[in-house]
């Protein structure tokens, strides 16, 4: 009995999720300076649930002692710990990046997100060059893509809308020097395709389709979705369904809030209501139960409920 998800001990049949080590489906969660014994505790809970942990940059003035034991706690269940990438940006502006890099694999780290936050445009064969010189180091590398103000962001023609040729050129990049997976800016994809789930409708379908549009071309296992750690959870517990919608239970979403990791697997398991989307964010799998008299649905039951059920609801 011991480990045992308290589904089998009852004999209730969900959707079947991949297990870690998991190549989709994957569970980031950001932490923004949480204190070890919240850690252990949710760990203890939802570990098996979680794929990656970011410890952000508000971590540079917490002590390392303290930072260490969080490392250690996250690593000893099998999650992979990376720094937030402002801390990355910040040692590569300072010219200062192998020493970094060097003290954050002495704490643990095995993880590195390589983003561009803070300049103006990326040079392909730099970017691809330095991915190269992080995995030499050891370490798994996470690109990203997207910029959280529209200002200087070329993979946007205007705040709402993608220039989807440099979105798709910037992915390209990141992977084709390495990246194991690229992180898509959450808030990019909040101004292209909504932020509550009223403002997701009414964008529809023309916000939707750009996104769409890049994922055809990169792949959506390559990507991974954030979804805004500091927007009122019910905009985040809408996009992330509208994210499970479009691309199915085992879509890789980050920067989730170490408390709502459970939530957000029953959205993936069409088992926790998400209003404001009329039924189609009714208990979609329960509903897809019903259709089949409670035989497993083998078909995409999170989009069988057509989309004209939302715009009654």
């Amino acid at each position: 009995m011991q480990n045992m998800p308290l589904k089998d001990f009852l004999g209730i049949d969900l959707h079947p999720r991949s297990v870690k080590p998991r190549g989709q489906g994957i569970t980031m969660v950001i932490d923004i300076g949480y204190n070890p014994a919240m850690v252990e505790s949710v760990l203890d809970l939802y570990g098996h649930l979680i794929d990656i942990v970011k410890l952000t940059e508000l971590h540079l003035t917490s002590p390392v002692d303290q930072i260490k034991r969080k490392i250690d706690l996250y690593r000893a269940r099998g999650v992979g710990v990376q720094p937030g990438g402002i801390v990355i940006e910040l040692a590569r502006l300072q010219r200062r990046e192998q020493h970094v890099l060097g003290r954050l694999r002495e704490l643990g780290f095995d993880h590195i997100e390589v983003s561009s936050s803070s300049t103006s445009q990326r040079e392909a064969e730099i970017e691809r060059a330095f991915v190269g010189e992080v995995r030499a180091m050891g370490f798994t590398v996470i690109g990203e893509v997207g910029k959280k103000f529209h200002t200087g962001d070329k993979t946007r023609k205007s705040d709402t809308e993608l220039d989807q040729a440099e979105t798709v050129r910037e992915f390209e990049i990141l992977l084709s020097g390495g990246a194991k997976k690229v992180y898509w800016e959450g808030h990019v994809l909040r101004r292209i395709m909504g932020d509550s789930a009223a403002d997701i409708l009414a964008r529809y379908p023309q916000g939707t389709d750009q996104v769409r549009a890049v994922v055809d071309k990169v792949g959506a296992s390559n990507i991974i979705f954030e979804v805004s750690s500091m927007i009122p959870y019910v905009q985040r517990r809408a996009q992330q369904f509208w994210l499970v919608r479009q691309f199915g239970p085992e879509v890789n979403v980050g920067n989730v809030r170490l408390e709502e990791v459970q939530f957000l697997e029953h959205v993936r398991l069409g088992t926790w209501p998400v209003f404001g989307f009329g039924s189609l964010g009714d208990h979609p799998y329960m509903q897809a139960l019903e259709r089949t008299g409670g035989a497993r649905p083998n078909d995409a039951w999170w989009q069988a409920i057509p989309m004209a059920s939302a715009k009654a609801g």
